[in-house]
């Protein structure tokens, strides 16, 4: 669960970090989501990324792997109208994976499947919350200043 929430929080940090006009109300387009499995992906970036963990460099075209439950973002239509373009919102942390933002195709299929998990892990964030400003009560809004 902890590191549900600690993704949850980068991905929401990033989005504000990526789109400021849009920090107070985070555009409804914007989609995020988890890898459903661990798989290889093919890398769509104009010119290749640079992978800092492994200090390579992979080619637009090169593959690299992307693990199960990492934090991606929907950037649009794939190439085909069987797939999603996504980007990796999260940063590589150990060596093999995928550098940051990197743009790939996820079958439809799949997207589906990382998005409705990212979506109950979402919903249970927002529980737990919720649960905790009841349990603090006057003492959240001491803190926050406000219960909402």
């Amino acid at each position: 669960m902890h590191k549900v929430v600690c993704e949850a929080l980068v991905g929401i940090a990033f989005t504000a970090w990526a789109f400021p006009s849009h920090a107070q109300a985070i555009d409804p387009a914007l989609e995020l989501a988890y890898m459903p499995s661990t798989m290889a992906v093919t890398l769509l970036n104009e010119g290749g990324k640079y992978v800092v963990v492994d200090l390579k460099h992979i080619p637009e075209g090169g593959t690299c792997r992307m693990a199960k439950d990492a934090l991606i973002m929907r950037v649009g239509p794939g190439a085909s109208s069987e797939t999603t373009r996504v980007r990796y919102a999260s940063a590589q942390v150990s060596a093999g994976g995928c550098p940051f933002l990197t743009m790939f195709d996820l079958p439809n299929a799949d997207y589906a499947v990382g998005r409705a998990a990212f979506l109950k892990a979402e919903n249970d964030a927002s529980k737990k919350v919720d649960e905790i400003k009841r349990e603090l009560g006057e003492k959240w809004t001491e803190i926050f200043g406000k219960k909402d």
